[in-house]
Parts: C-alpha cells; structure tokens; sequence
C-alpha cells in the first residue's frame, strides 16, 4: 500500500494568489546565454592551474599483467602520473549498495588495479601543464595485459557463459519481481493473448558540455573548493567526505552555468572523486574538461534492455492482466548512486499498468554486468522502455481485434479517481480518458484514415503512431516508499525580502537549461504578493546555501517550488502582521497584489510592501507586539504523496520506400502537468524531450562489436537529431491540478522522452501495416526499415503479423 508522509504541523504550505503562474513570462536565463556571457565551466580558469587526462582501457576485458609510468612520469611538462596502486590508499573505490532484495552490490574503482572491465575504463590519471602536455604523455605508458572473455549481451550474461565482473560471479546485480491478483487466472481464462518482446537500444544522453571538473585546496584552512557541472552536488559533498576524508563542512561543490545534463551528470563519477586527491597532493588546482570521445565511451550510458510483455484480453478486449519481464543490460559496475537497477526495475515496478485498468499484474526484472561502459540515468530512465513495451503492445492488441487504437485504450483506461492500482498505489487525480478524446480531436482520426488510404494508392506509407503515459513525477520520499524503494530526500529554499521589496530566492537544485530561475521567480513572486521582475533566483550553485537531493525525477518544478512557497509563505506572514498594524486591521484581513497590501474591501486604504519592508528592517514602533523581525525564511519540502503527471503523444511519419528513411511530418502532443507555471517553458520541454525520443528512436545508437569495442565514438558515428528532422508541434495543455503541492503544480520534464519512442514505433508499424511487419527493436534504421518490407507477408498476406525482433529474428506476433 502507499504510504503516506507525515510532515511537521508547522510545516504548511501556502496558497498561492496566482497572478505570474500560469503566463507566458519571458526565462530570465536567456539573456546572458544568448549574449555570451554564461560561465561554464570550461571558461574557468584558476591561478597556477594544472591539466588532467586520462589513460582508459582500448579493451573490453583483460586482466592486466604489467603497468608502468616511469616514462610517462619523465615526460616534459607532468607533474604527477598515477596508477590504481597510487590511489588505493585513498580510496578504495565508489561502493554501491542497496537495501533492495536481490541486489547484490559492487564496488567501482577510481583507477582500474587488477583488471579492466570496459572500454574507457580509467587506467592511470596524469597532471601536466597543459591539457595537450598532459595527452601526449599518456601515450608512453608502458603497460600489458592478459585478455579475458568479453560480455557484450545481456542475454549471454544470463546464459553465464563467461564472468563480466568478479564481483558478481552469476552476472546479476539484481532479480527481483512480485505479483499482485489473480495473474494465472487471468491468462488460463483470457479469449486472446498478445505479447511481444521489445528492445530500446543503448544511447547517450550526449548533452552540448560534456563533464568537467575543476578542483582546488588550500592547505592553511584544509578547505576544499570543487567546480563540477553534475545535477546532484550535495550527494557529491557527502561522498567526498564519506570516501576520501575530507570534512564535509569543508568541502564546497560549485556548479557553474551547465550546457545539459538530462540524467547523466547525476551520478558520481571516477574522475569527480579524483581531481580533489590530486589538488591536495600537488598544492595547485586542477581541472579536467572532457571531450567527446571520451565523454561518449565514459559518460554513463542508458536504456539498453529487452522487454517481454503480454496482455491477457476478455472477450470484449479489455486487458485482465499483463504479465512483464525487463531484463537491463547495466553495464560493468552499479554506477552511483542509482546504480543498473535503474532501467529494469523502473520498466517494470513504477508504473506496471500505464494507464490502463488491469486487475492483475507480474512483473521480473534482472539488471545484469556485461563489459560494456556502465548505465546509468537518462531523461525518463527506465519510463521510456516501459511505455514502449506497454503502449506498443497496445496498438498490436488494436490491430489483432481490428479495433482503432483510440478505441482499444478507451475500453481499457482508467477514468475514475481516486484508482487504487494493483500494487495498492493510489493515483489521486488524472484526465487520462480526456487524453484520448482531446488527441484522438487534435489528430482528426477519421480525416487521416482518408488520407493514408489516399497515399497507399500512390505508394506512400504514412503511419500514425500514440503513446499514452503515466509518470511519476516530483521524486520525493512519499512516492520512493510507495514503489518499495527506500530512498528519503531533502530540499530546502530560501528567501529574503530587501528593505525595497524585492526579493532573493536560493534553491537547492542546479540548473541546467530547464527555466527553474524564471519559474522559481513566479512562485515566489505569486507568494509575496510582489512583481515577478522583483525576484532574484540563485540555482544551487554552491553547496555552501540551500540543500537539495538533486536535479533529477522531474523535481524542479515541484520540490524546488514548493520550498520556495513555503519560505516565502514564512515571510508573507510577517509582512501581514506589520502591514495589518500599520494599517490598524486584523492579519486576516490583508492581502498583497502587486507589491502593496490591502485591507479587503476597504480600497483605499493600503501600504505598499516596501514601506512594509523597511519599517521591519528600521523601524521598531510598526512592530505589534512579540514580532520576530527577520525576513529570511528557509523551508524544507517533501510532498506527502507521490503524484502522477500524465499526457499522450501521437506522431505522424512517412516511410520513403526508397530509401527506408522515416519522415516526420507532424507531433500532436497533451500535457497534464496539473497547474501550467509557465506555458514557454513546458512547451519547450515538450518539444525537447520528443525530438530526444526521436533520436532515440530512429538515430541513435552505441554499438559494440563481439570483442566489446565501441565502434560509435564521435559524431561521425553516433547519430543525433538535427533541426532539419524536428517536425512542427500541435499542443494542448490539461490541468488536473495536485492536491499536494502549491499551486496544484506537478512534474513534466521527463514526459516528452518517456513516451515519443512508442510513438515513433506505432507510426512506423502503422507504415508497414500493408506489408504485414511489425518492428519491436529501436533505432529504426533504415536499413532495418527496408528489410521489414521486403520481408513481409505483403499486402495480400494472411495470418498474423511477422515481428521482428530484437535480434533481428521473426516470428508470428
């Protein structure tokens, strides 16, 4: 069951008077992005800096035999070069466990020691003058190696024909599962069975700036300064401190300007862990700025993994029961914290019915080690391969009881709240029919048809792809507990009203491109009573201010809000107290609108909230009686429940029989974000995260070959959309606001990703409906697009659909 949060009674969080929440206010990041002036953080440079690179593993698996850096120590222009030896006495490396059953815990070393165990993998770190002293010295290492079998796919690493890891001996990192109702039931009396396995291909998330750190200590005060661009720097403190020694009072992360993370840079990585050690070793700063070879075949991967699933069907095609299995291929190490665990379970566990009403459910799921660079978060993790399995399934479903896709989730959807999903999750509010009716209007359904039919005529193939989605959104503690996870979180705003009136706001989560300055700024702004262009924001650019859990969940909005609420609830409070003195009324009878406050019903009689302002700052007679004078007020916020944001996607392509290349002609998109803070902003994450999902979908791909090689290291190779395949969106926003959080504000920032690929792949299948295919593994090459319809069954074929599988295989679907 879920479990619900208590808070702190004095814990309450305000009703916002919205006035800026809700419109269209221009992001206040813009302009210094646009002008030049952000400073990222390869822009900084420190006094008497030094360079660092990295000596990475060219294979998959070996046991090394022989490392030697004499000559690379002797290189002109180093300062220090270290092997795994060198740093074991300070570290012995980034645990990661879990309280989790069948999670079996590993450990990551800083710099590999006895064995590599994928390509990229840190062997030795070199300190140089320069960044290019620095690289010409690693290529004098002098080392060997013994080469062990390599594990490259998740199904050999069940099969255990060789060990990818010696920590985990079977291959497993987790198996796990659970069954709720009566699933055997539900099949051995089910009128038709569909089912079907689907791949989503290992991609990365390939932000504009790759990682970088810069770190600095000062002997005298033993004081550690670390710039890091990651989306968690709080959790990088606590490591630092836990791992290598330092106090964690005197250590502070500083996250500068950031060009992108999405989910990537929310981890703890070797290098993070390294740079502080050699500050302190050398006595200067040091700084290391990945490129994009290395950020490609070193930067934690993503999604890679096969999902089984099928659905039991009545006799009327509602589904009775589904049945799913995800098995991660997670790479050589749990990466930290969220470790391989992250794509299968989220598969499977968070939302196991979508947004469908079934009273049954089994799932498994089993993250295993290969040699490949280990997985890690990614925009919609573990969300995205869920709702591929489950949203194409259902237009399979559609197809095999020759019903229209609308339709077929329109018999099955959840249209009641409160709903209790099987696993005992309570979904409070949702308009998940409304988003079948308000896409299925969007698309003009029938007018399409027309149309394909039209096409196919003249040897066209348009196809029109859905996707509906559930996510849970705002990552708090609430919604960790209630999916059986036992993470707890923390995060807290502050906000100080200047004597003029105006105010600043810090939050405890960084940025990295997704508008929290601006949105910030509308909650507070509303909360105050005050102008949104009289709020400053400072985003969690050093951990020496407000505390957060990280950037990550589709928190922003949500957690970062909501602490921000609640301080500046904490200070409306005392503004009304003053000005209900000043103005000889009860506090219950002031309200602030645009920057002065009222007496309600009495127009003309009011002070403006700087007078308010000052008088608290210098002027001690306005005070009534036992008032606490001060103006900053910090809050903490964690929602009481989880909560769920849901929406639909539906895209329209056209596969060129010439050249198997899928157009995109059209998005179509519904958004339940409850209330909308800024209609720009959720846009522009719409747009973002779908043309991501359709890169993952068509473009994408990290492709090893059998010995473990990465064959995909630059942008020759690794494919991303471009402005030139970004089709035009359609829109529509609903709003079922939270019941939990100020504003009725809910998560979104993950949705567009979570839910474009089912889409994509819908729209092609619908394609090649005529050619009697159906593709179940992503990216949708083209080549692989020309093979499903030559092989076909044709436009005459009879019989079920051949489906292609991730392996390219066939079978009936």
């Amino acid at each position: 069951m879920m479990e619900t949060i208590k808070q702190h009674p004095h814990m309450v969080t305000p009703v916002i008077e919205a006035r800026s929440v809700g419109t269209r206010v221009l992001r206040s990041e813009d302009p210094q992005l646009l002008r030049g002036r952000a400073e990222f953080i390869a822009d900084i440079n420190l006094p008497r800096q030094l360079h660092v690179a990295f000596i990475r593993s060219p294979v998959a698996h070996a046991r090394i035999t022989h490392l030697d850096l004499s000559a690379v120590r002797d290189c002109e222009g180093v300062y220090l070069a270290w092997s795994g030896v060198d740093v074991a006495p300070f570290c012995e490396g980034l645990p990661v466990e879990s309280a989790m059953e069948g999670f079996v815990p590993t450990t990551m070393p800083l710099l590999a020691t006895t064995e590599v165990l994928y390509v990229g993998e840190p062997l030795a770190v070199v300190v140089a003058e320069s960044r290019y002293a620095a690289e010409d010295a690693c290529e004098l290492v002098d080392w060997d190696f013994e080469a062990l079998p390599a594990v490259t796919d998740a199904d050999a690493a069940v099969a255990m024909g060789a060990v990818a890891n010696p920590q985990l001996p079977d291959n497993v990192g987790l198996r796990g599962g659970a069954t709720f109702g009566d699933i055997a039931g539900a099949f051995e009396q089910a009128d038709k069975v569909v089912q079907g396995r689907f791949y989503t291909c290992r991609v990365s998330a390939a932000p504009m700036e790759t990682r970088g750190v810069i770190a600095d200590y000062d002997w005298a005060s033993k004081s550690l300064r670390l710039w890091s661009n990651t989306q968690m720097p709080h959790l990088l403190q606590s490591m630092i401190s836990a791992h290598l020694g330092f106090g964690e009072h005197e250590v502070e992360i500083i996250t500068p300007d950031t060009g992108g993370g999405f989910g990537q840079k929310a981890h703890v990585y070797p290098e993070e862990m390294l740079l502080p050690l050699l500050a302190r070793e050398l006595d200067r700063p040091v700084k290391w700025i990945e490129d994009r070879r290395e950020n490609l075949m070193a930067g934690a991967h993503a999604h890679e993994q096969y999902v089984d699933i099928a659905y039991a069907l009545d006799r009327d095609g509602r589904i009775v029961g589904v049945r799913t299995h995800a098995l991660g291929d997670g790479g050589a190490y749990h990466m930290p914290p969220w470790s391989m665990v992250i794509e299968p379970w989220c598969a499977t566990v968070m939302t196991p019915t979508g947004i469908y009403d079934a009273p049954a459910v089994e799932y498994t799921y089993t993250a295993v080690a290969t040699n490949k660079t280990p997985v890690g978060a990614y925009r919609g993790v573990g969300y995205m391969a869920g709702t591929l399995a489950r949203e194409c399934l259902a237009d399979d479903a559609a197809r095999a009881l020759g019903m229209s896709p609308f339709e077929f989730r329109r018999r099955n959807v959840v249209s009641t709240f409160p709903w209790t999903n099987p696993q005992g999750i309570v979904y409070e509010e949702g308009s998940w029919l409304e988003s079948i009716d308000v896409l299925e209007r969007m698309v003009d359904y029938p007018a399409f048809l027309r149309r394909q039919a039209e096409s196919r005529e003249e040897g066209r193939y348009l196809g029109l792809g859905l996707s509906f989605f559930v996510e849970s959104s705002g990552e708090s503690t609430a919604g960790s507990h209630a999916h059986g996870s036992k993470t707890v979180y923390h995060d807290t705003a502050t906000v100080r009203l200047n004597p003029t009136g105006t105010a600043n706001v810090t939050i405890g989560l960084s940025a990295q491109g997704q508008g929290l300055a601006t949105t910030m700024a509308q909650m507070a702004a509303d909360t105050l009573g005050i102008k949104v262009q009289d709020v400053s924001v400072q985003t969690a650019r050093s951990t020496l201010h407000a505390y957060g859990s990280g950037t990550i969940g589709s928190r922003g909005a949500v957690i970062a809000g909501g602490a921000v609420a609640r301080a500046a609830g904490v200070i409306r409070e005392k503004v009304c107290a003053v000005a209900a003195n000043l103005l000889e009324a009860s506090p219950d009878d002031i309200e602030i609108v645009d920057g002065v406050a009222l007496v309600k019903g009495v127009a003309d009689v009011s002070v403006s909230v700087s007078d308010v302002a000052a008088s608290i700052y210098f002027d001690m007679s306005a005070w009534p009686e036992g008032f606490e004078p001060s103006l900053e007020a910090t809050q903490a916020y964690d929602p009481a429940r989880a909560m769920f944001s849901n929406g639909a996607h539906a895209i329209l392509v056209e596969i060129d029989a010439e050249t198997g290349f899928v157009k995109f002609e059209k998005v179509y998109s519904v958004e339940d974000c409850g209330t909308v803070i800024n209609p720009n902003i959720v846009e522009g994450q719409i747009r973002g995260g779908v043309v991501q999902g359709i890169g993952a979908s068509v473009f994408e791909e990290l492709v090893y070959d059998a010995s473990g090689q990465l064959l995909t290291t630059t942008f020759l190779d690794y494919g991303l959309p471009t402005m030139d395949v970004a089709p035009p969106f359609e829109i529509s926003h609903l709003e079922t606001r939270s019941k939990h959080t100020p504003s009725g504000v809910k998560g979104m920032g993950e949705s567009g990703l979570i839910a474009a690929p089912a889409a994509v792949l819908n729209a092609v299948n619908d394609a090649l409906s005529p050619f009697g295919v159906v593709l179940r593994s992503l990216p949708l090459t083209p080549e692989k697009v020309l093979a499903a319809m030559a092989g076909g069954t044709g436009m005459l074929g009879t019989g079920a659909p051949t489906a292609i599988q991730a392996d390219g295989s066939g079978g009936r679907a």
